[in-house]
C-alpha cells in the first residue's frame, strides 16, 4: 500500500483530489502478482479520476480490511456513480471513453492469484473492492 501512495499521490494532486488512505495496521501478507496488483489499482485511480472531473471537490479514499483470512481494500470515490453497474466487467462498452477493457482486464488479472474485484453500490460516488487472500489461505508464501 505505501508502494501504491508513492505513485498514485502525485497523479491525484495534480487533478485537484484529495486521497484519504484509511489503512489498517496490521495488513497480513497477500498472495498476488506484484505488477498486476499495482495496475489494477492504477486503473481504479484513472477511472476515479475521469469519473471526479466535474465535480468541485474531489475525493479519494482507499481504505483496508480483514476479514476471514481475505483483505478488501476498497477504492471509493464521490463522482456521479455508476449509470449501469450490470455493464461494467464486460468488455468492449460502447459507453467507455476508452476501449472499455479496464475493469474487465482488471476482474481477470485479480481472479488470476485467487482475488477478485467487484462493484460495491453506494448512496454517492462508486465503491470498487479489490478482494486478496491472505498468504496463508492459500498456503503458498506470499509476495
Amino acid at each position: 500500500m505505501e508502494e501504491l501512495k508513492v505513485i498514485v499521490n502525485p497523479a491525484l494532486r495534480e487533478h485537484d483530489i484529495e486521497a484519504h488512505w484509511e489503512l489498517s495496521p496490521d495488513l497480513p501478507a497477500v498472495w498476488s502478482d506484484r505488477q498486476s496488483l499495482i495496475q489494477v489499482f492504477l486503473n481504479l485511480a484513472r477511472n476515479s479520476t475521469r469519473a471526479m472531473s466535474n465535480q468541485n471537490m474531489r475525493r479519494l479514499t482507499i481504505r483496508t480490511s480483514v476479514a476471514s483470512r481475505r483483505v478488501a481494500i476498497s477504492v471509493i470515490d464521490n463522482g456521479p456513480g455508476v449509470l449501469a453497474p450490470e455493464l461494467l466487467f464486460k468488455p468492449f462498452q460502447n459507453r467507455s471513453r476508452q476501449v472499455g477493457l479496464g475493469l474487465y482486464l482488471s476482474r481477470e488479472l485479480m481472479r488470476s492469484f485467487s482475488g477478485d474485484l467487484r462493484y460495491e453500490p453506494a448512496s454517492g460516488g462508486a465503491v470498487f473492492v479489490v478482494e486478496l487472500a491472505s498468504g496463508s489461505e492459500v498456503g503458498d508464501e506470499p509476495s
